[in-house]
């Protein structure tokens, strides 16, 4: 059988990458002279996290065959055969909705921040014994909800930042 490999849609993880990018600049322009302490400690602050949640996403990585689901985050993988999937449910909060698969060893939480989510879903309830799927999880393969909120928020932080950037940098160049 065919592997299937779904990580983080791009249209996220870009800007993501951007405003990380752009916290390090601030980062670097706070430690010239005439950036203060209390800049320096926000501006880190919110780089350190930010640089983690991007490579976590970056990194992040659901592969699925005939043998199983395989769930890769930043340090660890984990993998389950489908006979030991016990159940499968859905849960939709906003626009954000999750894909819960119960094992003999714990559960595993899926989003639909991944590209693909629909087909993810759709492939998992095919592989999975009909009487462990919730009904919630099969209206969920044909659909996918849009993420366009979180990918705007990211950019428009991004913008944000470059704002702070020239207001910081303009004195420099005058």
């Amino acid at each position: 059988m065919s592997q299937h490999v779904y990580t983080i849609r791009r249209a996220f993880l870009v800007p993501l990458g951007v405003d990380a990018f752009l916290l390090f600049c601030l980062t670097v322009i706070s430690l010239l002279p005439q950036g203060s302490a209390t800049e320096r400690l926000v501006f880190a602050i919110f780089f350190v996290p930010s640089l983690y949640v991007f490579f976590a996403c970056l990194l992040r990585r659901v592969t699925v065959d005939g043998g199983g689901i395989v769930i890769r985050k930043l340090l660890r993988e984990k993998g389950v055969p489908w006979e030991g999937i016990t159940h499968v449910g859905g849960l939709g909060i906003h626009n954000k909705v999750y894909l819960l698969l119960t094992t003999v060893n714990g559960f595993f939480i899926i989003s639909n921040a991944y590209g693909g989510f629909s087909d993810l879903a759709e492939e998992i309830v095919s592989r999975v014994d009909r009487a462990r799927v919730e009904e919630e999880v099969r209206l969920q393969a044909g659909r996918s909800p849009s993420l366009i909120v979180h990918t705007a928020l990211a950019w428009t932080a991004a913008a944000f930042m470059v704002g702070i950037i020239l207001i910081k940098m303009l004195p420099l160049m005058a």
